[in-house]
């Protein structure tokens, strides 16, 4: 479990190094964590543990971000395995990595939509107003993460409108799958669904990314399997 863990977290990491490159904020992979000292998008953090048994390394280096950011920040600890209180860090929450094999029959559900994957910049805009649903604050993703050949946004669309999607992106070994959304009437339906589809591009690769709450229950119930805890901190 541990090695599919340290395959979340790089892949989750990749995935919070797309969305923060999309804004032109560069980031950095030093093996043990990785790091972005720009401001962040909305719900992202600022740096993501990659290792479990390298605690101090990356405690320097959440030290020099403390020093680097004077606003406040998160920080993904993947393996549940900091004490980042010292530093002037609070638990936000806490949730679990998840894994679904390749070869494990596609869920049923069927929402009624057509599902594509995002393409074009009107695509984009359509997806993003998807995910937003009613919240008037910006989005965190902006368009260049179209360009990103490890990026794949895939929609379900009523008419004109998505309605339901997700976000997929590909690291060596895994295709993580985050930003789910659906209407609340659908839910659940849209998630199979969405799954179904994202199942047909993922090939031989293992699906992986964390939830919690009720959103871990329905990703256990369409066949993902806990793979081990993580603990977002802000400060």
């Amino acid at each position: 479990m541990s090695d599919l863990v340290r395959l979340a977290a790089l892949n989750n990491a990749g995935w919070c190094d797309a969305v923060f490159r999309a804004h032109g904020l560069a980031g950095h992979f030093n093996g043990s964590v990785w790091l972005n000292r720009n401001p962040a998008p909305r719900f992202y953090p600022n740096a993501v543990t990659l290792r479990p048994d390298d605690k101090q390394t990356q405690l320097d280096a959440l030290v020099t971000l403390v020093a680097d950011l004077p606003g406040g920040f998160a920080v993904k600890d993947s393996f549940a395995a900091l004490d980042l209180a010292p530093l002037g860090f609070a638990p936000l929450f806490s949730a679990t990595w998840i894994g679904r094999p390749a070869g494990i029959p596609a869920p049923q559900g069927d929402a009624g939509l057509d599902w594509g994957t995002v393409s074009t910049p009107a695509d984009f805009d359509a997806w993003r107003a998807g995910w937003s649903g009613t919240d008037p604050a910006p989005s965190p993703f902006a368009a260049p993460l179209l360009a990103d050949p490890a990026i794949t946004l895939i929609a379900g669309w009523r008419g004109d409108a998505v309605v339901a999607g997700a976000a997929l992106n590909r690291s060596p070994g895994a295709l993580g799958w985050s930003n789910v959304f659906g209407p609340d009437d659908a839910y659940e339906a849209c998630r199979a669904a969405a799954l179904r589809f994202a199942l047909g591009l993922a090939g031989d690769l293992p699906l992986i990314g964390y939830e919690r709450g009720d959103d871990l229950a329905r990703s256990l119930d369409l066949g993902f399997a806990p793979l081990g805890p993580l603990t977002i901190w802000e400060c």
